[in-house]
């Protein structure tokens, strides 16, 4: 009896030290966090949830202080926080080694979490909303004392008057206030929230509190020796710098836990770059842990480490955007060694739908999916795990945990107002299986515009004694879906690869389209079925547009000047109203170009004499003088700014001109195939001079063609030339016999025809006396010294063809 009592007084005596038996097990409280929602008027209800290791007592009373100003300010407003409904108990081990709530393997600890809540009256002012406890646990990064667990509602009136209600975030049941984390495994923990008021909120990383303005004290980081380095070795020296333990060495809010790093740089100094990501988009922490103790005792707290984030509430007041409130959660994260067992892989998204224009990314944290409105897209989810995909499969079960109403929280999916979620349900590939398997079916209406959806994922396994767990936010951005599109089928009288459509001439074939899926689901139901539109075409400026076919998906346009024609696009089955898509196109008309001229003057080289050829006959060479009346647009195209109403433009130009002359017959009459030859590719071209006798086709091209920025790597499209042609004839000419040498430029040398020119010529006196001689004769000789009588010639061309004949020369005539 005397060593019973003894052993009871001994026992007794330790508590009175320790600070009684509540105070003694009261360092089991490993977090919690404060929220509040607005009752109308000043009135609010404050929810506080505790997170407490399992082998502490039951926690005792906690009293909400509210206090309006600084932390020396006394609280103007206290109520008891009372208990409400169930505690709820943490499942972080497989149910071989758990056999019920707080139940765990030796040495492994479990928690629960107990929720409470008190009503209070906040008049406007700037509150401080806190309830406070000793102690807490043992911990590898900060020193143990008081949980302060704070919220903040700035309620003061607007500069109107009017008043201010708030409801501050809700956090996420889906995430685990404390978890075990597989040391040298790549982890991701979620924070995500609920703002039922539409305020912008800013997440940031923060160092826990003891008291009112009093953050807990950090512990210095592994290895650092203070600095804000770590030293690799001494001898030659190389250090480490460390981004987010500072100088003290000290863990950090940015940097909580001991983490893998990267290197960069060279030593004497190297930079480090910490495996630890805070994605404030996502609302996730990914990292990876570098330290575990083996064989240490969990009250150590060795393996434990405190992390907290804060949630800053920006709401815009009076143009004035201002901070609304701000809540905290402190949580706890127990690094441990999961062995031969590896956490579920992230989940992997695949949009399946054809032309839905869905598209997901998967990175490190987060899984994006961008969906449009008014289109249907079946999004398909494939959880896995690396231990059932290697050879034999560890046949872990997965399950998988999203919020309990992701299809009718109107912060979720709304109702299918933008989708619903749907898991698989075959066996093999149902939650819970190997290889569990889910489905987002999206048809966002138009209101949803604008939306971004958090969703928090819980992939877990079942290896034991502890499960392996992976977390995952899916975000899905709802963009506007305006995917109608009008396009144009160029033939012949269009202009090939130039933007916009460019027509020259006559009818231009356009096709309405849209890049949707061809089927829609009903929510009801859950039926697919076929999707159809209608189509309504349109003519905003312009012509050319048959009103007769404008219900046609496909319609055909005349215009003769640039028109624009629109087309809307709606779905007759399966969305609201708001739901048509709307585009339209631009048919560019080329001016046309009508390509005319006129020939003014023909100059012949002299006059005939022989009486042998009609009067006012033509002796070649003949020159030719134009006049170009080619238009475009009808109008002269202004040239050095001449004429003054000329055509211009910032679009086409008349291009392309081309002056060609052909022989298409000799002088007898008979058909010739010589080539057309260019002699100008001005609007005003040089004078044409033409010798040898024949038909000839005189043509000039002119088109309208686009103009080019200078620089620009656009096609230079063309239109088909307009042509215009003139027939002009030169006759042959004969060798003269008679000629009249008086220095009156006419009719003064022996003149042969064009052919024969350049080739070689004798003269001969009547006795046959060689009195002239020419290699390559040009049109020269006019009797020279030699007296008037008849003379004879021998004319041997370049090709070797001779002609001989007489000529008479005749002066004074």
């Amino acid at each position: 009896m005397k060593r019973i009592l003894r052993s009871f007084t001994l026992l007794l005596v330790a508590c009175c030290l320790l600070g009684g038996v509540q105070s003694a097990h009261a360092s089991h409280l490993l977090g919690g966090d404060l929220t509040y929602t607005s009752l109308g008027g000043n009135n609010y209800r404050v929810k506080f949830r505790l997170y407490r290791d399992c082998s502490g007592i039951t926690p005792g009373t906690f009293t909400l202080e509210c206090r309006n100003g600084a932390c020396n300010t006394a609280a103007n407003v206290t109520a008891t926080l009372v208990p409400q409904g169930a505690v709820t108990a943490g499942n972080p081990f497989c149910a071989a080694v758990s056999s019920g709530p707080c139940v765990g393997p030796a040495g492994l600890p479990n928690y629960d979490v107990y929720t409470y809540q008190a009503d209070v009256t906040l008049a406007p002012g700037n509150w401080q909303l806190s309830t406070n406890s000793n102690a807490r646990p043992s911990l590898a990064n900060i020193i143990g004392g008081d949980l302060y667990v704070q919220a903040t509602l700035d309620n003061r009136a607007a500069p109107n008057g009017s008043a201010v209600i708030n409801n501050s975030p809700q956090f996420d049941p889906l995430d685990i206030p404390i978890q075990y984390v597989c040391w040298k495994q790549p982890t991701t923990i979620t924070y995500s929230s609920i703002e039922a008021d539409g305020d912008s909120v800013v997440y940031s990383l923060t160092a826990p509190l003891e008291s009112c303005g009093t953050p807990a004290t950090y512990t210095a980081y592994p290895g650092s020796t203070g600095g804000g380095v770590i030293i690799l070795r001494t001898n030659p020296l190389c250090v480490l710098r460390l981004p987010g333990i500072g100088g003290t060495g000290n863990f950090s809010p940015t940097l909580p836990i001991p983490v893998g790093i990267d290197t960069v740089g060279q030593c004497p100094i190297r930079d480090a770059v910490p495996r630890f990501i805070f994605n404030q988009q996502s609302r996730t922490i990914s990292f990876t842990p570098s330290v575990f103790y083996a064989n240490t005792a969990s009250n150590l707290g060795r393996n434990k480490y405190q992390i907290a984030v804060l949630l800053t509430e920006y709401r815009r007041i009076n143009g004035v955007r201002r901070v609304i409130g701000t809540v905290r959660r402190e949580a706890n994260l127990i690094v441990t060694d999961c062995g031969g067992n590896t956490t579920p892989n992230p989940v992997v998204v695949s949009p399946v739908t054809p032309g839905s224009n869905t598209n997901a990314v998967n990175t490190t944290d987060t899984t994006r999916i961008d969906v449009y409105s008014c289109s249907f897209s079946r999004v398909q989810l494939n959880f896995t795990d690396p231990d059932n995909l290697r050879i034999p499969s560890a046949n872990q079960l997965l399950t998988v945990s999203v919020p309990p109403n992701i299809n009718s929280d109107p912060n979720l999916l709304d109702s299918g107002d933008v989708g619903t979620f749907v898991f698989s349900t075959a066996a093999a590939t149902a939650n819970g299986s190997t290889n569990p398997r889910a489905t987002f079916f999206f048809q966002p209406s138009p209101s949803t515009v604008g939306r971004v959806i958090r969703i928090s994922l819980r992939i877990e396994d079942n290896a034991c004694p502890i499960k392996g767990i992976q977390n995952r936010v899916i975000v899905i951005r709802v963009l506007r879906g305006n995917f109608a599109t009008a396009l144009a089928t160029v033939g012949g009288s269009g202009l090939p690869n130039v933007t916009p459509v460019t027509l020259c001439s006559g009818s231009l074939n356009l096709r309405g389209s849209v890049v949707r899926p061809d089927s829609v689901r009903s929510i009801a139901t859950g039926i697919v079925r076929l999707q159809t539109y209608a189509y309504q075409w349109s003519v905003v400026r312009g012509n050319g547009f048959n009103a007769t076919t404008a219900a046609q998906q496909n319609i055909t346009v005349n215009p003769t000047v640039t028109s624009r024609y629109q087309l809307r696009i709606s779905p007759n089955g399966g969305f609201g109203p708001g739901c048509g898509d709307t585009t339209s196109i631009l048919v560019r008309v080329s001016p046309p170009v009508v390509a005319r001229f006129a020939i003014t003057d023909s100059i012949s080289s002299r006059p005939r004499t022989n009486p042998s050829q009609p009067a006012g006959g033509l002796i070649p060479p003949i020159t030719y003088t134009f006049n170009n009346q080619t238009t475009i647009d009808g109008l002269p195209p202004r040239i050095n700014g001449l004429p003054a109403n000329g055509f211009t433009s910032t679009v086409f130009r008349l291009d392309s001109i081309r002056w060609t002359y052909q022989r298409i017959k000799d002088g007898a009459g008979r058909l010739v195939s010589d080539a057309p030859k260019v002699f100008s590719r001005t609007y005003n071209p040089g004078n044409l001079v033409l010798a040898q006798g024949g038909t000839y086709l005189v043509q000039l091209s002119s088109a309208s063609t686009l103009i080019t920025p200078q620089g620009s790597t656009a096609n230079r499209g063309q239109c088909p030339a307009s042509v215009f042609q003139r027939i002009v004839i030169v006759p042959e000419l004969s060798v003269p016999n008679i000629i009249t040498p008086n220095n009156d430029n006419l009719n003064d040398v022996f003149v042969v025809p064009v052919a024969q020119r350049g080739g070689k010529l004798e003269i001969y006196n009547r006795w046959g006396r060689k009195v002239q001689e020419y290699a390559s004769y040009q049109n020269t000789w006019g009797g020279g010294e030699q007296v008037d009588g008849v003379y004879y010639y021998y004319l041997t061309d370049a090709s070797g063809n001779k002609t001989k004949g007489w000529v008479e020369v005749r002066r004074g005539q």
